[in-house]
């Protein structure tokens, strides 16, 4: 298979996300990046629509479950704004402190989790 960059050329292509770990646990393999990051976008989406319907469901434990899932995939690619954001709103929900700053950091990751997807996106299209 071709690819337009090398792994190491796409790692610095990335703003937001750094792609560093992923380079390092794949060894390099493009397809397994690519499966990865593909993975993410499918995923992550998907999971980020749910806070606001738990948000307005005041399902605080709800919000911690779904925040501490995300988490993995999250720091794997080195989103490390989005990873704080999503494990300090895992922990108030579950601890039930700070819920008044739910909305605006809700907002934030799902605007974080947009940008990585944009470049993501821009990424795979490369590869």
């Amino acid at each position: 298979m071709f690819f337009l960059y090398s792994c190491a050329e796409i790692i610095h292509m990335a703003t937001n996300i750094d792609l560093s770990y992923l380079q390092e646990i794949s060894g390099g393999d493009a397809s397994f990046i690519k499966e990865m990051l593909e993975l993410y976008v499918n995923t992550t989406a998907q999971e980020a629509i749910l806070y606001k319907n738990l948000l307005q469901n005041k399902d605080y434990e709800g919000i911690g479950i779904l925040a501490h899932k995300m988490k993995a995939a999250i720091q794997m690619l080195g989103a490390n704004e989005l990873f704080n954001l999503v494990r300090t709103v895992e922990t108030n929900s579950k601890n039930n402190i700070d819920l008044n700053n739910l909305p605006e950091q809700i907002s934030r990751i799902e605007y974080l989790i947009t940008d990585s997807i944009d470049e993501i996106q821009a990424i795979l299209k490369t590869l």
